[in-house]
């Protein structure tokens, strides 16, 4: 399909229709009128093994358990995206360059995790292609995710132990979105990958009698079908304003883009008085969004590859003594391309 003038690209996906305003829902929530639970289904069992499978670098401990018992905890929904586009950019048929279009995501999530949706992010906004008044620009959506409730535990004891200052790891878990194309005639075309994690620190004892310090470690692995190219990979977090208390930052990294071949990237941040540490193997392009709203943080992975590609952050803000533990939303996103060509 040739570009017109009138058709916006944006990562790799085109629209249709010609320019017309943005008033699509800025927020569109997963429920049962638009997607399918199908843990229990054949597909949704072959989606559990997989999973745990992808995921088992940050959580080795799925990889050992079988689909039955991995459905105690993770669901598998099957969104129709079609549905979910038609709420975000209305009168839009978002399609690629060749006509095929993204009519399905394959989420499977833990059970804890809350308030399932697409939403057109910070990220989507940062893009050159973007356009407020253009409906196109909307055809990409993220999936975004609360984390649950951390448990209510006291990390301001009144009287201090004398304890050395520790960091401590209180929550963790993964979610993995699997986004598929059709072409035409209605045949699956090619899909995309992205198994994220995330990790959630405090330390304990820090010695400070005005702040706590918490931070978020967000790892994402990327991957497609045999015949397409991987063209991005990311994974944000933020804060969740609504359920939980106010942040300030305290570190983050990566600290910027940065290009160039495979080589080690470091993610390790101060936590207060000590660090959490970390690093990964990262190829190509890798951009940093660091927003000014305190916390929130995206890192991408952006090419064009027939491997395996991963990006990883990590943020560290401080809480205000006895506000509670930080709350956590994630979002992420992969695309593939089949005509394109490297």
């Amino acid at each position: 399909m040739a570009i017109s003038a009138a058709t916006v690209l944006l990562g790799g996906v085109t629209a249709s229709s010609t320019a017309q305003a943005a008033t699509g829902a800025e927020s569109v929530a997963v429920t049962s009128s638009n997607s399918g639970d199908i843990t229990s289904s054949a597909e949704g069992r072959r989606a559990l093994t997989e999973f745990a499978s992808s995921v088992s670098g940050d959580a080795p401990q799925l990889a050992v358990r079988s689909a039955a018992d991995l459905a105690t905890d993770y669901r598998v929904l099957q969104v129709n995206m079609t549905q979910i586009r038609s709420q975000i950019a209305p009168g839009v048929k978002c399609v690629d360059a060749e006509g095929d279009t993204y009519v399905q995501d394959l989420l499977v999530a833990p059970r804890t995790v809350e308030n399932i949706r697409y939403e057109v992010s910070a990220d989507i906004l940062q893009d050159p292609n973007y356009n407020p008044n253009v409906a196109e620009s909307r055809c990409k959506a993220d999936v975004f995710w609360d984390e649950t409730a951390p448990e209510d535990v006291n990390d301001d004891p009144d009287v201090a132990a004398r304890v050395a200052p520790y960091t401590q790891k209180y929550a963790s878990d993964c979610f993995s979105r699997k986004a598929q194309y059709k072409s035409f005639l209605g045949d699956n075309v090619y899909f995309s990958y992205n198994d994220s994690c995330w990790s959630d620190y405090v330390t304990k004892y820090d010695g400070n009698s005005t702040w706590n310090y918490y931070s978020v470690k967000a790892p994402s692995s990327c991957h497609k079908n045999t015949a397409t190219f991987l063209t991005s990979c990311g994974h944000g977090v933020e804060r969740n304003a609504a359920k939980g208390p106010a942040v300030k930052w305290d570190d983050w990294a990566p600290a910027a883009d940065s290009n160039g071949s495979c080589r080690d990237k470091s993610i390790s941040v101060s936590v207060g008085p000590l660090s959490v540490g970390g690093s990964y193997t990262h190829c190509e392009t890798q951009k940093i969004h660091k927003y000014a709203q305190n916390g929130q943080m995206s890192s991408y992975w952006a090419g064009k590859e027939e491997g395996t590609r991963a990006t990883q952050h990590q943020v560290s803000v401080k809480v205000a003594q006895n506000a509670g533990r930080p709350r956590w939303t994630h979002w992420i996103n992969s695309d593939a391309c089949l005509p394109c060509t490297k």
